[in-house]
């Protein structure tokens, strides 16, 4: 597309920034005119990786893509969070058949190399998958091509479907072109290892792309894409390109979105006063985070590792305050402190909720954890708690310092504890550091961090409980007993008190969430569930304090999009979605 096609005349301060960003050839001016009559505009949207960084191999998780893959490669399917189920896409139906789960993919999706999307790519993907340890080794013996629209997974044993079909399609893009990775798939049959080492070292950046959109253009400011006529839904499209902006930290995105910069935005925590000072054409879209604030303590430390300890902090906590002070409508109160997302919890434990500990949704319950401290051998000197050898309870708290409601919460939570007489104080951090030594190292007393795992496999307890007991997903090593070794643990029991009130139970969660994952007895399943939520509740591995609403930034001054709330944006992300189907239109 030429330069000499395009239209100077709107987009003024997007064009700036963008002659700023240094972008060569198409990227360095704003407002297209498509070459091909398809529309006007280029749509601006925000990442905050640095572009030339990003790779697009899910097996590696260095600088793995944050947002644009969402464009450059289809998705198995898509979870709805107001339907509770997810929409078919590539994968365009799928059958548990008892020992097999068959998929069928979409006809007609292509490769931008001109290749035909087949069943041997999406087998080779999920074969690297199962090969390299994830979650679908654990249910499947073998996958194999039934033709070139099909693919058949051979299931070990008895599985529970609904964890099968979280696992095959939940938050998987089809980026693993069996002509570019299928030699690992050889290779780990041949040296696992050598496999495992060289396909996480594999920055995949010269990407095939079999999405609407490909890469055009990058540099250290933005990246980016040009609309793939050949794709099934491109005709719903009628702008040409889409442009990532690298903004880092909320602050500067929230800049960019009120000085007009910004067509949308993905992700980010906007708190109501910032939003209240954007432009009025900018639209927020909320959907359910399924992740959120929770403290990690480290078990193997002498007092964040003493349950005592813990449930003193979770009576201390007064959750809905820290909330309030971070943003009320951004944030949601768990009802309850246990290890199922909050707009879940009355689906599944709701008729024996009552037989938990809320820990105080809205107070802080100081006698209460006094109470438990004493009993534990713990008394106070001067108004500051000590442990039996004369220690002071010293609880520094852990977190990213770029994450500005993450800091507000652990400033109220730090107060909240010194107040009752622990010894705290924040411990910011910057998030490369904690991500890439601290945390896996496990270098905290108390670290805030995720305790649910996000997305829409979180509504189901079984990845929930999962997350908090056994292995979480941002390389936490908080040595909690019952986790897995990669985490610390040893995937010991765990005795705690009975729920009925009488004596104790002792449980061992791993064998526990096994039996789960492999059982379609629905009243084994709520057997489970109802016992490790209890576990989490009393034991606290991690301490909930709120879940977030995910925000995501439509701007409609130039664009076209559904009305706030509408069910086809209650996705992850909209911005991305609704303009695969034809729901965010160019109108400048």
């Amino acid at each position: 597309m030429s330069n000499n096609n395009r239209d100077y005349s709107s987009h003024i301060d997007r064009r700036a920034f963008l002659q700023i960003a240094g972008a060569s050839g198409a990227a360095a001016l704003a407002g297209c005119t498509g070459g091909n009559g398809a529309g006007d505009g280029t749509h601006i949207s925000y990442t905050n990786q640095v572009p030339t960084k990003i790779q697009y191999n899910p097996s590696n998780p260095t600088s793995y893509s944050q947002i644009s893959h969402y464009l450059l490669f289809d998705r198995f399917a898509n979870f709805n969070f107001a339907r509770g189920e997810f929409q078919p896409y590539l994968i365009q139906d799928w059958q548990f058949n008892g020992d097999t789960y068959e998929l069928s993919l979409r006809d007609g999706v292509t490769w931008e190399d001109g290749d035909d999307v087949t069943a041997g790519d999406v087998a080779t993907q999920l074969r690297i998958a199962m090969l390299s340890g994830g979650a679908i080794a654990g249910f499947t013996d073998s996958i194999d091509v039934a033709d070139e629209q099909t693919v058949v997974l051979n299931l070990t044993g008895d599985v529970n479907p609904q964890i099968v079909e979280y696992n095959v399609l939940g938050q998987r893009f089809m980026t693993q072109k069996e002509s570019e990775f299928g030699e690992y798939v050889e290779m780990f049959e041949e040296n696992p290892d050598q496999a495992q080492s060289e396909i996480q070292e594999f920055a995949y950046k010269d990407v095939i792309a079999n999405g609407p959109f490909t890469i055009a253009d990058r540099g250290n400011q933005q990246i980016l894409l040009e609309k793939r006529d050949e794709h099934p839904d491109s005709d719903n499209i009628n702008f040409d390109e889409v442009a990532f902006r690298y903004l880092d930290g909320n602050t500067a995105v929230h800049n960019s979105i009120g000085a007009n910069e910004l067509d949308s935005v993905y992700s980010v925590f906007a708190p109501p006063n910032v939003v209240d000072n954007f432009p009025d054409h900018i639209q927020m879209e909320t959907i359910p985070g399924k992740t959120g604030y929770s403290l990690i303590p480290q078990h193997d430390h002498e007092h964040a590792g003493d349950r005592a300890v813990r449930q003193a902090i979770a009576h201390v906590l007064d959750r809905e305050t820290i909330v309030k002070n971070v943003g009320d409508t951004l944030k949601q109160v768990p009802p309850i402190p246990v290890g199922i997302a909050s707009d879940d919890q009355e689906r599944w434990i709701g008729e024996i909720s009552d037989s938990f500990d809320d820990y105080g949704v809205d107070a802080q319950q100081t006698d209460e954890a006094a109470q438990i401290l004493r009993e534990a051998g713990y008394s106070q000197d001067g108004g500051t708690w000590i442990d039996s050898n004369g220690n002071t309870v010293e609880l520094p708290v852990t977190v990213p310092s770029g994450w500005s409601d993450w800091v507000t919460a652990t400033q109220t939570i730090v107060d909240q504890l010194n107040d009752f007489g622990f010894e705290a104080q924040v411990d910011s951090r910057n998030f490369s550091a904690l991500n890439g030594t601290t945390w896996p190292n496990g270098d905290f007393v108390l670290s805030a961090g995720g305790w649910l795992p996000g997305g829409g496999r979180a509504a189901y307890p079984y990845f929930s409980l999962h997350h908090m007991m056994l292995e979480h997903y941002r390389n936490f090593t908080y040595n909690y007993g019952p986790a897995n070794p990669n985490r610390g643990g040893s995937n010991g029991d765990v005795t705690v008190p009975s729920r009925t009130g009488s004596g104790t139970m002792t449980v061992n969660p791993s064998d526990r969430l096994s039996e789960l994952s492999e059982t379609a007895d629905e009243e084994l399943v709520q057997e489970v569930i109802n016992e490790q939520a209890w576990v989490t509740n009393v034991d606290l591995p991690m301490i909930p304090v709120m879940e977030k609403q995910e925000q995501t930034f439509l701007a409609t001054d130039e664009w076209n999009v559904p009305e706030q709330g509408a069910e086809i944006s209650q996705v992850r992300w909209a911005n991305s979605w609704l303009i695969r189907q034809g729901e965010l239109q160019y109108d400048g």
